[in-house]
């Protein structure tokens, strides 16, 4: 009895918790719209990770990334980026859009598995917008603590960090 109790909340916390916002598809649709847009990957040696964690101060837990390319016929508009890190025990994916001077210029959530009160809002996100890895895209500004979803605010910042620094290994 006690099993099937215990299968019964597992199920029922997973789903009450889980949610994806917006699927990967709709994102670059609605990001980039009647724009050609080219999914490409960045293999990193173990080096490169070595030196990009550095920059980042936070740890790469992959050598390979994939990215899109929006373009509109001139060349290359956006970069955008998929990551998905995670939180406390469950994971978070963001999609990272930077214009071509390496300037991040929007960040949504498009899955969220920890519980509601724990995601970072559009106005927490636009903290960062604006900025680039040379600008030292940062956690430490107080204006950016987040009461209780410290551990969100942390791990979701450095996955902002990792990605600007790849941003910047990648086109500079």
């Amino acid at each position: 009895m006690k099993n099937i109790f215990f299968i019964f909340f597992l199920c029922f916390s997973f789903s009450s918790t889980a949610k994806v916002v917006m699927t990967l598809d709709k994102a670059l649709e609605t990001s980039f719209p009647n724009m050609k847009v080219e999914k490409k990957r960045v293999y990193l040696s173990k080096d490169n990770v070595l030196d990009l964690q550095k920059q980042a101060k936070s740890r790469f837990n992959s050598q390979v990334f994939s990215y899109y390319e929006a373009s509109n016929g001139s060349g290359r508009e956006a970069t955008a980026f998929i990551v998905t890190h995670k939180l406390r025990s469950r994971t978070q994916t963001l999609f990272l859009i930077f214009d071509n001077k390496g300037i991040l210029k929007s960040t949504e959530v498009l899955a969220f598995y920890e519980p509601d009160e724990y995601i970072m809002n559009k106005k927490w996100f636009s903290l960062f917008e604006g900025n680039s890895i040379s600008k030292n895209i940062s956690m430490k500004s107080s204006n950016m603590r987040v009461a209780g979803s410290t551990i969100s605010y942390n791990e979701t910042s450095k996955a902002i960090r990792r990605i600007s620094t790849l941003y910047s290994f990648i086109y500079d």
